[in-house]
C-alpha cells in the first residue's frame, strides 16, 4: 500500500515538475494559435515610432514593422483570418506586459540592453538612434557645458535616464534631473519652461518637435550622448517565435522594403532624419547587439 502511495506521489511530483519546466519556456505561437489573435503592444506617444493614430490604433515606424511580423505569423501558421489586437503600453510597464503575456510583441522605441535581456528577448535591431538634449534656441544652450546647474527632464524607466545621470556625475554638471511618465509629457515640461532641456533619443525628439506648434524654435544641445539600438521586444526562451519575428525583419532588409518604411516616417513632411551609417550597416548585416 505504501509503495503504491509512493509511486502515486512520485508520479504527481514528476507531472508537476514537468508542467513547471514547460511553463518556464514561452510558446507564443501556440498562444496565438489557440486565441486566434496576435496582440501588438504599442506606445502612446513615441512618435514617429509608436503612438496612437487614427481609429485609436497603433501607428508608426515600429508598428509598420510589427505588421509585417503579423503577416509572417499568418503565413507560417496558415491562419488567414488571424485577428490583430492593438494594446497600448507605457515605458514603465512595457517589459512586464511582454513577460506576463499581455502583449506578444512590444513595437516601440525600446533600446536593446544587456540588463533587459535578462527579462525579455529582442529581435534584430530595427533602428539605431542616439541620445541627445533638445532645448529652445533662445536659451542658447549650444553645448553640454552650458547646461551646468540647469534642469533636464527625462522619461522614467528609459536608458536615457541612466545616460543623463551618468553624464551628470562624470562631468560634475550639477544638473537637476526630473522625470516624466512618457515622452510627450517630457517634451511639454521643456516647452513650458519647467525644464531647460529634454533628454531623449534624437529621432524621438525630432518627432515631438515636428508635432509642436513651432518646430523651428528648438535645437539640439551638443552632440550624441550615447548610441541606442532599438529592437522589437518579445518573450525570452521562445526560439520558434523569435525565428518568425527575425524572418519577417530579415525579409524587410533583404528586399529593401525597410527603406520605404523609413522614408515614410523619417524623410517626409517637416520631419526629416536621413538614415545614419549605423542603421545602414545594420540593414546590410542584421544583428542583435545590446548595449550596457
Amino acid at each position: 500500500m505504501r509503495s503504491k502511495q509512493f509511486l502515486g506521489a512520485a508520479a504527481a511530483l514528476a507531472l508537476a515538475v514537468g508542467l513547471f519546466s514547460a511553463s518556464t519556456y514561452a510558446d507564443t505561437l501556440a498562444k496565438i494559435r489557440q486565441s486566434g489573435e496576435f496582440v501588438l503592444g504599442h506606445r502612446e506617444s513615441s512618435s514617429p515610432f509608436s503612438f496612437i493614430g487614427e481609429n485609436n490604433t497603433g501607428a508608426g515606424y515600429s508598428v509598420d514593422i510589427c505588421l509585417k511580423i503579423f503577416e509572417q505569423i499568418k503565413e507560417d501558421l496558415k491562419m488567414r483570418d488571424l485577428k490583430l489586437k492593438y494594446t497600448p503600453v507605457k515605458p514603465a510597464d512595457r517589459i512586464g506586459a511582454v513577460k506576463d503575456g499581455r502583449i506578444d510583441v512590444e513595437c516601440g522605441s525600446t533600446t536593446n540592453t544587456v540588463a533587459r535581456q535578462k527579462d525579455v528577448a529582442f529581435s534584430f535591431t530595427t533602428f539605431v538612434a542616439g541620445a541627445r538634449l533638445l532645448a529652445k534656441k533662445d536659451a542658447k544652450l549650444t553645448d553640454i557645458d552650458r547646461m551646468r546647474g540647469k534642469t533636464v527632464v527625462v522619461t522614467e524607466k528609459t536608458t536615457t535616464e541612466r545616460v543623463i545621470n551618468q553624464v551628470n556625475s562624470e562631468r560634475a554638471l550639477g544638473l537637476k534631473v526630473i522625470t516624466a511618465k512618457d515622452h510627450a509629457e517630457g517634451f511639454k515640461k521643456m516647452e513650458s519652461g519647467e525644464a531647460d532641456a529634454v533628454a531623449n533619443d534624437d529621432a524621438l525628439l525630432l518627432g515631438l518637435a515636428a508635432r509642436s506648434a513651432n518646430p523651428a524654435q528648438f535645437d539640439f544641445v551638443g552632440k550624441f550622448l550615447s548610441v541606442e539600438p532599438y529592437g522589437i521586444m518579445l518573450r525570452r526562451d521562445d526560439p520558434a517565435f523569435a525565428t518568425v519575428v527575425d524572418k519577417a525583419i530579415a525579409k524587410l532588409f533583404s528586399s529593401g522594403e525597410i527603406f520605404k518604411i523609413y522614408a515614410k516616417w523619417f524623410e517626409s513632411g517637416a520631419f526629416k532624419l536621413p538614415m545614419n551609417q549605423y542603421m545602414k550597416e545594420n540593414v546590410r548585416l542584421p544583428n542583435k547587439y545590446g548595449v550596457q
